[in-house]
């Protein structure tokens, strides 16, 4: 998939200090810490319990983002792509004559898709606010350390949310401690927790899915 079409999503530690919020995260736990790992493709051990968000993250929260920490649509880090307004998928707008911390507003009927158009770095920059309270947060120390770094950076000692590891993201989506769960070896072949070829869902060029059902793939 290319770059610029990434889905965002997001790992989390156990405990996340509350706060009063704009973006709230529906967490969820994943555990059994010290799994083996698949044993068809090595991924998926992980040592530690953690949380993952249960969906990706939409329109919504990127655009609470966007307005948050580009109160006045400069974008000096790149985080607003202009096919996020332009593409039949993209979902947010912008709007340069708007007020200030009003410039990005949604799209119709997309508030609740998965944000597209963004880059690693556009993700990082995400976790960081998330990890510093959000509202006025810093978008480049927390869960990584950016500012204006782009060689190779990894997840600081102590960060409360972050953007998940393969092996992370492969233990969430196809792990099963249930007994006999994958035909024994606790891993389904597809991430519908099922070994069964899921059925291709029709998507329109918006996303809209015309036949959605639990064991599918969106076809492009």
């Amino acid at each position: 998939m290319h770059p610029t079409t990434l889905c965002l999503a997001l790992a989390a530690a156990l405990a996340i200090p509350a706060a009063e919020c704009s973006v709230v995260i529906d967490w969820v736990t994943i555990g059994d810490p010290g799994n083996a790992a698949d044993p068809l493709t090595g991924y998926g051990s992980v040592s530690y319990a953690y949380n993952i968000g249960k969906y990706e993250v939409t329109n919504a929260q990127y655009a609470e983002f966007l307005n948050a920490t580009d109160p006045t649509g400069a974008n000096p880090n790149g985080i607003y792509n202009s096919n996020m307004g332009s593409a039949p998928l993209g979902g947010i707008s912008f709007n340069s004559g708007a007020s200030d911390g009003l410039k990005y507003s949604l799209r119709p009927n997309m508030a609740n898709k998965p944000v597209v158009f963004v880059t690693w770095y556009d993700a990082a920059r995400f976790a960081n606010w998330m990890n510093n309270g959000q509202g006025t947060g810093s978008t480049e120390t927390g869960a990584y350390t950016l500012n204006g770094n782009t060689g190779l950076i990894v997840r600081n000692v102590g960060a409360t949310v972050w953007l998940p590891t393969e092996d992370e993201w492969y233990k969430a989506a196809y792990y099963d401690p249930t007994s006999g769960a994958g035909g024994g070896d606790n891993y389904w072949l597809y991430a519908t927790q099922s070994n069964s070829v899921p059925t291709v869902a029709s998507a329109n060029a918006f996303g809209d899915i015309s036949n959605p059902g639990r064991f599918q793939i969106v076809s492009e």
